[in-house]
């Protein structure tokens, strides 16, 4: 079974951190001597410390770079729609 310890800083995993639970988007940022920095990327980003030596359920994937252009890419243009939703809300507004 992988630990926390397991995963390299500069990638992404998708992992189910306990049986059972939904599969999340985690970005090791650093190590320190018995934690691990990681960034939960879900509806919003949070950090969250994890132990080095607990366990992960399931490592499902280690992401490439072209996966994770294409990730981002998906949020990329749902956030310039939202811009053109409020451009565009302002400026009936303002007529």
């Amino acid at each position: 079974m992988a630990t926390f310890t397991d995963l390299t800083i500069g990638n992404f995993y998708l992992v189910v951190e306990n049986e059972g639970e939904q599969i999340t988007l985690l970005e090791p940022l650093m190590h320190t001597d018995n934690a691990v920095l990681l960034m939960h990327h879900d509806d919003y980003e949070t950090s969250i410390w994890r132990k080095k030596s607990d366990s992960i359920f399931e490592v499902v994937d280690e992401l490439s770079i072209d996966q994770l252009d294409n990730y981002d890419a998906l949020f990329e243009e749902e956030d310039e729609e939202d811009d053109d939703f409020e451009e565009e809300t302002a400026t009936s507004k303002e007529n």
